[in-house]
């Protein structure tokens, strides 16, 4: 087997790793999932597709430098601050708003975090962590 398809199929394994642990921590956290079948499986792909890219192409980049520590970093930049956005989340939702402003977010029914909110903010951090990973690289050289 090629040295590119095993770097691949590392990388896949690596982010269904993660996947999991954040589903797993979404279940644990019962964040409400069941309350809304009004969002079909074609919605739940298209919104999720970015994340999950941009977590196998910050694999993909710290596996190709071939060092442990890269590799830790990525796995622990993709998965720590996505658990405490988890938490803050199902925090709020049990929280009642204090006062009255002009938009009000609901998170009580689990629509609105993880299907905009949840996404948005894991795609800037895999952002964040590309670029940063690029200025590692390039600073090494």
């Amino acid at each position: 087997m090629s040295e590119k398809m095993y770097l691949r199929m590392k990388a896949i394994a690596q982010v269904a790793l993660v996947v999991i642990l954040h589903l797993g921590i979404i279940t644990f956290l019962r964040i409400k999932t069941e309350e809304w079948q009004e969002v079909e499986g074609m919605e739940m792909v298209l919104t999720y597709c970015a994340p999950v890219f941009l977590l196998y192409a910050t694999c993909i980049r710290s596996l190709k430098i071939k060092k442990l520590r890269y590799n830790l970093i990525w796995f622990l930049i993709s998965l720590l601050p996505s658990v405490a956005i988890l938490f803050k989340l199902k925090e709020a939702a049990g929280a009642e708003p204090s006062e009255s402003a002009f938009i009000v977010f609901h998170f009580e029914q689990g629509y609105l975090e993880l299907m905009w909110f949840f996404p948005v903010v894991y795609s800037v951090i895999q952002l964040l962590l590309w670029a940063s990973m690029w200025f590692m690289i390039l600073s090494k050289e």
